[in-house]
């Protein structure tokens, strides 16, 4: 019987290895099969060790009793973090006030000192009277333009399959974008149903239609923008008004991002997916505010051609996931390769509760992302008390210039997070575990340190992705 359990536990630690390297050779990943295959050896090693040399039958007991008692300690759950079960509200501690969308970096680079008359106007009120110091600085960027010159993807030489990927991607939030606000109709009374029912339906429509993750918060007005501020649609006399009057409810949407699309950052192939995802993002957040519509209530879209809010906070407190040090949501079964998407609503539904995953206490050891990110704008620091809420405060400018660089969106922190890596069976195990094990969340930073090393390098991608003299002329280490 002895002889026959440490057969058995050999066989186990066999069958992970081997799962392990499978999986981390499909990842393209380039350290971590070396220890898969390693471990692999090892356990065959182990298997003839018992069965041809009983001396080493005690040695082998041991190891299995201590690896046995490891596990143990890993599965002792622990409490789940206080903050993070609090939503977003967890992380404010000071005198927290809305932000402007006038101070965020896209709709500063949207004004222009020339256009109409409109245009013109709040150029000068925002530069003249509000940010003076900013003008300088801003010129220069709106010069280089959001993904640089010759219409992005500098750093593959514009590689126009994947540039226009992006481009026609991007389309359909232009087409779509002017039709974010859906009302009911006159005849369209708002029809009475069960908050529990109403909530399972459009749960599952979202679904249905093509979100990967779906959850419902109230709407914090904190989360609101103050003032409008990003204007796509020549519609100037917007800018500054003042945001009063939105809807009770989120129904906040995530869509994942193809791993190896993502895993190809800074490279073409990341910001092709990231505008895919931003065209799903804006099919499926209208496509629900005219199901609320039609069902006699209003429905706001929230996309890239408009945002209320600030989503990362709406979906935290909807119960998808938690901000890491990036600033991306990092989601629980996709990690920081979601976008994020939702429709306001007065319908009335039934709120989903914060959730804590171990991302917060991860990444305050794990500093991969700012480790690896090309422009430096990740702190490498602790949190820090930004208009009352505690975060790692990011620098946008600075990553807005890389952005402008190499022309496409980055994404080397997103792909580097090891909460992004593919829903297989082995991340499968390590996510719940750090979701539950506070041993976990101490360790597993250190580990996955050597299981995939500190530093991101872009993985090559299939052929019908590939750039010109792709990404096998040179290994590129952030």
């Amino acid at each position: 019987m002895f002889v026959v359990l440490l057969l058995v536990s050999s066989t186990i630690m066999f069958m992970f290895a081997l799962i392990f390297t499978i999986e981390s050779i499909r990842e393209k990943e380039p350290r971590s099969p070396m220890f898969g295959a390693a471990g692999i050896a090892f356990s065959v090693i182990l298997i003839i060790s018992i069965i041809f040399i009983p001396v080493l039958r005690i040695p082998v007991a041991v190891f299995f009793g201590l690896g046995g008692i490891f596990v143990l300690v890993v599965l002792i759950p622990g409490k789940p973090y206080a903050r993070a079960m609090k939503g977003a509200m967890g992380h404010v501690i000071g005198n927290a006030k809305r932000f402007d969308e006038r101070d965020v970096v896209f709709a500063r680079l949207r004004l222009a000192n020339e256009g109409s008359a409109d245009q013109k106007e709040c150029y000068k009120h925002y530069y003249k009277e509000m940010h003076p110091e900013r003008e300088e600085a801003d010129v220069i960027r709106r010069e280089k333009g959001m993904l640089g010159k010759n219409g992005g993807g500098a750093i593959d030489n514009s590689y126009p399959p994947n540039i226009s990927m992006l481009h026609s991607a991007f389309d359909i939030p232009d087409l779509l974008g002017p039709h974010t606000t859906a009302e009911p109709q006159p005849d369209e009374k708002p029809m009475k149903m069960d908050s529990a029912k109403s909530t399972e339906i459009a749960k599952n429509y979202a679904k249905h239609i093509g979100a990967d993750l779906v959850g419902i918060c109230k709407v914090n007005p904190l989360w609101i923008y103050s003032h409008r501020g990003e204007i796509h649609f020549d519609n100037w006399d917007d800018w500054g008004k003042e945001l009063t009057d939105f809807p009770p409810y989120a129904l906040v949407m995530c869509t994942e991002m193809n791993w190896e699309h993502v895993s190809s950052a800074p490279h073409t192939p990341a910001v092709a997916e990231s505008a895919n995802n931003y065209a799903k993002g804006a099919y499926l957040s209208i496509s629900m505010a005219r199901w609320f519509a039609h069902m006699g209530y209003q429905g706001v879209a929230q996309n890239t051609r408009r945002y209320d809010a600030i989503l990362s906070p709406l979906a935290v407190d909807a119960g998808l996931g938690e901000v890491g040090r990036n600033g991306y949501l990092i989601a629980p079964k996709f990690g920081t390769r979601v976008r994020v998407f939702a429709t306001l609503t007065d319908m009335p539904l039934i709120p989903d509760k914060p959730i804590s995953i171990g991302a917060d206490e991860f990444c305050r050891k794990c500093k991969k992302c700012a480790e690896s990110c090309p422009s430096k704008s990740i702190p490498l620091d602790d949190k820090v008390v930004h208009n009352g809420v505690k975060k790692w405060k990011l620098n946008e400018e600075s990553c807005f210039e890389y952005w402008s660089k190499v022309g496409t969106d980055c994404s080397v922190c997103m792909a580097i997070c090891p909460f992004a890596r593919p829903d297989t069976f082995s991340h499968r195990i390590v996510r719940r575990l750090m979701a539950r094990s506070p041993v976990a969340r101490a360790l597993f930073p250190y580990m996955d340190n050597v299981l995939y090393g500190k530093k991101w390098r872009p993985r090559k991608v299939s052929s019908w992705l590939d750039w010109s003299n792709g990404s096998k002329t040179k290994k590129e280490s952030y």
